[in-house]
């Protein structure tokens, strides 16, 4: 009872900043807030995630559980990843521009003569 009540609350937690946090894409919110809201419902109905579970082919509402939390790991680290390679490609634009904007040129190399 204690760990279904802890389990509710993260859930609910995770379901409110969700809705009150702006996301750069959409379905990412909407998928957020529909796994919280499933969590909550699974935590008290948990034969009807070992039904899920048999419908799709998996033997236990756990393993479930187990692989599509890896799955979501997997989709989060990859979607770091390709946030910080494009922070890192503006920081080298940005770099490469204040660069060119200062640079300095020895005396009598600056192209005036």
């Amino acid at each position: 009872m204690i760990v279904s009540l802890v389990a509710s609350a993260l859930f609910g937690s995770v379901l409110f900043l969700a809705a009150v946090r702006k996301f750069t894409f959409v379905g990412l919110k909407l998928a957020v807030m529909t796994f919280a809201a499933a969590g909550v419902y699974f935590v008290w109905n948990p034969d009807q995630m070992t039904r899920l579970a048999q419908m799709v082919g998996v033997g236990r509402g756990a393993d479930l559980v187990t692989y599509a939390t890896t799955l979501i790991l997997f989709l989060t680290v990859v979607a770091a990843i390709m946030r910080e390679r494009r922070s890192n490609d503006v920081l080298t634009l940005l770099v490469r521009r204040l660069a060119i904007q200062q640079a300095r040129f020895p005396e009598g190399e600056d192209g005036r003569g």
